[in-house]
């Protein structure tokens, strides 16, 4: 249990000491608030059932590494201010857009870093690749939502993200290795208001193409809205069913 909480420690001050160093050396505009870090169980059938879940396709943790033990999954939090940026209009802000960039920038540096950093203390890492989205079903060869899931960072909200202790509006990534750390467990208690006891719902009011609904969510129609954005602001990216709500950046 020592050794578990050590490596937790170290692996968490990795990752924020990176942040800090890396969006300084970049001069990224972009500003996140404290990460959080859980480990996913390599070996555990949660794994297994996301072939069903997500898509048949999907990635296991020894297709990057044999052997693996954990997946370190990380949820880096945008500081208030940029999910308060994007709640009028329809198009994203572009102080969203640009979070959405930096942060998908920095976490491949990132990922690097912290895979040679786990090597550096004698164990094996594997940052996934190939991992972008499947275009006939737009669903992802490694869903980093439900990674994160299964590493007990939250739970998915009605508008499909992931709800953690710091809310929903920021990005997930994750790494692979056989680091010896007691697996987290999925969180059994909803985080979404909507899934406890049937309130809020207010992600769907604030979809603004519709493709969210107390019912279902349409991705083709939701990818559409992206693709506006990208033409507009440069940036693939939405953000409009994440901000406004009481999950936006804390446990509701």
């Amino acid at each position: 249990m020592k050794l578990t909480e050590e490596m937790r420690l170290r692996v968490a001050k990795t990752i924020g000491d990176f942040i800090a160093a890396d969006r300084e050396a970049v001069g990224a505009a972009t500003r996140w608030r404290r990460p959080l870090v859980g480990f996913a169980d390599a070996r555990g059938e949660g794994f297994r059932r996301l072939r069903s879940i997500v898509t048949e396709k999907h990635y296991m943790p020894e297709d990057f590494l044999p052997d693996a033990t954990v997946v370190v999954s990380y949820f880096l939090p945008f500081s208030e201010e940029i999910p308060d940026s994007n709640v009028d209009g329809r198009p994203a802000s572009q102080a969203w857009a640009t979070a959405y960039n930096e942060t998908n920038a920095m976490a491949v540096r990132l990922n690097d870093h912290l895979a040679d950093v786990i090597k550096s203390w004698g164990y094996r890492a594997a940052v996934p690749q190939n991992t972008l989205t499947i275009p006939e079903i737009l669903k992802s060869y490694w869903s980093q939502r439900h990674i994160a899931y299964l590493a007990g960072l939250g739970t998915f909200g009605l508008n499909n993200m992931m709800i953690t202790d710091m809310g929903c509006c920021g990005r997930i990534f994750s790494v692979v290795s056989d680091l010896p750390i007691t697996p987290d467990r999925p969180r059994e208690r909803e985080a979404c208001l909507f899934k406890r006891d049937g309130t809020c719902g207010l992600c769907v009011r604030r979809c603004p193409s519709g493709a969210l609904t107390k019912e279902g969510f349409d991705r083709v129609v939701c990818q559409e809205t992206c693709r506006e954005n990208r033409g507009v602001l440069g940036a693939g990216c939405c953000g409009k069913c994440l901000v406004g709500l009481p999950c936006s950046v804390r446990l509701p």
